[in-house]
Formats: C-alpha cells, structure tokens, sequence
C-alpha cells in the first residue's frame, strides 16, 4: 500500500495530427502531465519539427479554425510562436488541454 501511494502513473494521450508548416506533415501528439509532444517520421522536415515540445506553462492559448472542411487548433506560445494543427479529435484534444489549464479562444 504505501509502494503504490509513493508511486505516481503519468498517463498519455495520443491524438492523430497534421502540423500545417510547409505543406500538410502527418504525426501524432502525445499529451502527459507536463507537455504535448508532436511528433513525425518524416525525414524531410526539420529535427525541431519531428520532435517538437511545447511545455504547457509555455503555452499562451489556443486557438480554433478551419482548414477546407478539417477541424484546425493552433498552439500560440508565449514567444510569440505559433503552430497550426489538423486535430481529428479536436473536442477531445480541448477537453484535455483545458484541464491542464490552457486558456482556449472562442
């Protein structure tokens, strides 16, 4: 009993993406308790954007749009950065992004 209660499980989420950044990069964002990481195995893009972190505490708000008929989030970071995403589970994905306490527009 007091092995378990010493013992903390970090649960992830996965979620099937797109990063929208020169053209359309297929990948995946895994969500744990500190950060989502999106993640691709595209060899042509940028080490940055195969293994891109964004820590929530850095993470300014988000916003919800559109692409053609696909549900759109983009991720704006306190530096001003910003990363557009297709999110197929977007309900999901905000439902779970709001519980770790990132302020969503609209």
């Amino acid at each position: 009993m007091e092995l378990r209660k010493a013992c903390t499980i970090q649960m992830k989420k996965y979620f099937i993406v797109s990063l929208c950044r020169n053209g359309i990069l297929g990948g995946v964002i895994i969500a744990d308790n500190q950060k989502i990481t999106y993640k691709t195995g595209k060899l042509t893009v940028p080490d940055t954007f195969r293994n891109l972190e964004m820590r929530y505490e850095d993470i300014a708000g988000i916003t919800m749009g559109w692409l053609l008929f696909f549900p759109t989030v983009t991720i704006i970071m306190k530096d001003s950065e910003g990363y557009k995403f297709i999110v197929f589970a977007r309900k999901k994905f905000l439902k779970m992004i709001k519980e770790m306490g990132v302020l969503i527009a609209g």
